[in-house]
């Protein structure tokens, strides 16, 4: 307990003073939304001919990781495994509660541990098995110094905010969390063939999920709780009216829409940024690349594409970096 409060201490003193110090354009950024994938689990998922979205698994190092860190100016990335996330199948249950303690451990210490300041992590849990899950998440949190949880917008078809992950979401909201909310493939979807899913598929998905999360009323049952959606909400911010306005008290629906977390990761362009700056508070956008899956050069332009959007400099201060502190800074400490 004491030495994940050590943790939490050292972690916020670095990235307060890069916040400050750093250059008001070129921000040294937090990056919410990253993944890691250690050799075990690439492994994994290749024995299992498991993809992220139809996307082939990259090989990725901690070296390579800091060097993209250190280009795109991120003092600190908060990663997370990606789908298929911990269990690839529905009968996965006692592999995948395994597979999310061996990946937690991993982040906590080959990351956290050995480069302090620039890695921290979302836990990797194993829904929709709720009682692994609220397992896990206690010992990453307590133990480990997770930030907060990796939730897939469906898992076999379940999707958050579903009634049966309540007992879930409960110990979530007693913990005051943040959650990571990220795409899966659509259940029972076949796509398009040549249109890989996370191409298009994954914006709708996590669309569904935070409408659900919302309509299912989860978010006003467990207040607590602050989502960060990634990709900027899916095409939540384009179409969030249109839900609005069929609602008996649009204003009502509005408010719960705006307490959303949007993350610029693929989603910081001139035609996108717009509507999330409409739609979302301005403390309420983080920074975020889909690091290693987006390639390179694409995370490249969708940085310089947010660096060079008119905005006042405060604004995408906000965006970079100081949400996130602040965002983090609401988390119980133990």
């Amino acid at each position: 307990m004491e030495q994940r409060a050590r943790i939490g201490g050292l972690v916020w003193i670095v990235l307060v003073v890069c916040c400050v110090i750093g250059d008001i354009v070129n921000a040294h950024r937090i990056d919410l939304h990253t993944h890691f994938v250690p050799p075990f689990y690439r492994q994994y998922l290749a024995e299992r001919h498991a993809l992220a979205g139809g996307i082939p698994t990259p090989d990725w190092n901690v070296s390579w990781h800091l060097e993209v860190m250190d280009q795109l100016g991120i003092e600190t990335s908060v990663v997370a495994i990606t789908t298929p996330g911990a269990r690839i199948h529905p009968d996965d249950t006692l592999d995948g509660r395994a597979l999310a303690r061996k990946l937690n451990e991993y982040a906590h210490y080959e990351l956290v541990q050995k480069y302090p300041g620039r890695f921290q992590f979302w836990a990797t849990v194993t829904l929709p098995d709720v009682e692994g899950s609220i397992a896990e998440f206690i010992h990453a949190f307590d133990n480990l110094g997770a930030m907060g949880v990796f939730l897939e917008a469906n898992k076999f078809g379940i999707y958050l905010g579903d009634p049966s992950l309540d007992p879930f979401f409960k110990v979530l909201d007693d913990y005051k969390a943040v959650v990571l909310l990220h795409p899966n493939s659509l259940p029972d979807d076949a796509g398009v063939p040549g249109i890989p899913p996370a191409l298009v598929d994954f914006t709708l998905d996590t669309t569904r999920a935070a409408l659900n999360l919302v309509f299912k009323n989860t978010t006003r049952k467990f207040p607590n709780i602050r989502y960060v959606l990634a990709h900027s909400g899916g095409f939540l911010p384009f179409v969030v009216y249109r839900f609005a306005f069929g609602a008996a008290d649009t204003d009502a629906v509005l408010e719960q829409f705006k307490e959303y977390y949007f993350d610029t990761a693929l989603s910081s362009s001139p035609a996108s940024l717009p509507s999330t700056i409409a739609v979302a508070m301005p403390e309420r956008i983080t920074y975020g690349t889909d690091f290693p899956y987006a390639s390179e050069i694409s995370l490249q332009r969708f940085t310089n594409a947010l660096d060079t959007y008119d905005m006042p400099e405060w604004r995408r201060m906000r965006i970079n970096c100081t949400n996130a502190l602040e965002l983090f800074n609401g988390f119980k400490r133990v």
